[in-house]
This record gives structure tokens, sequence and C-alpha cells, in this order.
């Protein structure tokens, strides 16, 4: 999937709650740390990640995603690929606006009722669940960070100047 490799390849999660499609049936899409290709450092940055996320973009690698049998793990990398695609022509369009935190608990209650996602979601790594107040109880999972930092699509507004500053610094290896 060409989108969600992007944001892997970027450093970035796929964790905004900008899709109620995306918070009922696939939930946030963690970013892991980065492995060498066939070496267990890969398979190590996945696991704390696995038990409660339905799929996972590997730092520098691409997406991975599954379930209880292949259609709902395709079904599942479909919707990864679906919501980086909106992600990115939101951000390209000036930003993509977030559900409301009411609107969040509301669906993340309906997906629980339905059986789209079990309770240990709650758990999953997702920003947007700490600032609603939803938690599972185990601080240690939800603290889980990738070992890598990003600003996952953070704005930052400079004036003209201060853009020609910083680029001149840069250009200078300052």
């Amino acid at each position: 999937p060409p989108h969600g490799t992007a944001f892997a390849a970027a450093g970035m999660a796929i964790d905004a709650p900008i899709l109620s499609e995306v918070i009922l049936t696939l939930g946030c899409v963690p970013l892991t740390g980065y492995g060498t290709p066939s070496t267990s450092e890969l398979s190590e940055s996945m696991k704390p990640f696995v038990e409660h996320h339905n799929a996972l973009l590997m730092a520098n690698h691409g997406a991975v995603a599954y379930g209880e049998d292949l259609w709902q793990a395709f079904d599942r990398l479909e919707t990864l690929e679906h919501t980086a695609k909106i992600a990115i022509l939101s951000r390209a369009l000036g930003g993509a606006n977030d559900l409301p935190k009411d609107a969040i608990k509301k669906l993340i209650n309906i997906r629980e009722k339905a059986g789209y996602l079990t309770e240990a979601a709650r758990c999953q790594s997702c920003g947007y669940l700490e600032e609603t107040g939803i938690s599972c109880g185990h601080d240690e999972i939800t603290n889980i960070k990738p070992e890598i930092s990003k600003t996952n699509g953070a704005k930052f507004l400079f004036t003209r100047e201060e853009l020609i500053e910083l680029l001149s610094q840069a250009a200078n290896g300052r």
C-alpha cells in the first residue's frame, strides 16, 4: 500500500481521529521502530503493539495488517491504505478536522457493543484515547511509544523571513 508506506517512510503513525469508520473498524495504526530486515529487530519492535492493534506501520518498511483470516487482514490493509490516502489529501487541502471528543467516545462504545473491536482496543497507542480519558487500565501498555518521535503532521507557522532564515541555516550547515 503506497500511501500507508509513505507514512512509514515519513516516520508518522496513522492515528488522527478524522474518520468515524476507522475508529469503528480499524483503530489507530501506530508506527513501530525500525528493525533490520531478516533479523529479530523488526519483530521485536512490533511486539508491544500487536496485541492491541489491527495494523502497524513499520518505520522505513511499510504496513502490515492481520486478522482472524486472510479476508479480514486484507480488509484492514485496504482500510489503512484508504485512510492514509485521505489523510494525505486532507493535509494537502490545509489539514483534517479531528472528530470531537464526545463523538470519539460514542464511536468506541459502538464498536465494542457491535464487536468490531474488543475492549482491549482501548489499550491502543492513540493520542486521542488519552485525550478523551479512555484507557484500558494498563498504563504500561498505553504509554508504549515507538523508538522514533515525529510531529505526526503538526503544523508549524513561520513568517517568510523566518522560513528563509531556517533554510539558510540548514544550507550552511548550522
